[in-house]
């Protein structure tokens, strides 16, 4: 079994961290991004004990395909900005819901559980107020991802969440 070196389990984290902060974000942005929400997170699978976690504000959201009708409640035009995000290697050899196929060593680092804090401020429509924001997500590695779906799914998805507005 062949672990994975130290500078290799940096850049995955970090390169998964920039790429889910980068375009999550975006998609609360967008007016119609509420339809594009559940792709980040893990599906549920009767063969698989990974299910999503997702806090706002201290609610319990019950399903990822809720967090549509969430973003349908903002007022449009809120507009989130990332001012700052860390990440973390939870776990360098993450399998929990993995294939058998895929339960052997790490060295590219694809196995990892990832937790990215992020800090930003929010927006809403013509609010002249902004609010601060914290948002703490674990990734987990895509098992679904194969050689011929792999352009167009997400490497890393969200196992769990917890997002505050700051007061």
């Amino acid at each position: 079994m062949t672990d994975i070196s130290e500078n290799t389990e940096v850049k995955v984290a970090v390169e998964a961290a920039d790429m889910f902060v980068n375009s999550y974000y975006k998609t609360w942005n967008k007016e119609s991004g509420g339809k594009e929400l559940s792709h980040f997170y893990v599906k549920v699978n009767p063969e698989s004990p990974l299910k999503p976690d997702i806090t706002i504000n201290g609610n319990i959201v019950e399903d990822p395909t809720d967090l549509e009708s969430l973003h349908r409640s903002q007022p449009s035009k809120t507009h989130y900005e990332v001012e700052a995000f860390d990440c973390q290697v939870v776990n360098t050899n993450f399998t929990v819901g993995a294939p058998e196929t895929l339960l052997e060593g790490n060295p590219t680092g694809k196995k990892m559980s990832i937790l990215v804090m992020v800090s930003g401020s929010v927006k809403y429509a013509d609010a002249e107020e902004t609010r601060g924001f914290v948002d703490n997500v674990l990734l987990v590695p895509n098992w679904d991802i194969t050689k011929k779906n792999e352009k167009e799914k997400k490497k890393w998805l969200v196992q769990s969440q917890t997002f505050r507005l700051v007061l």
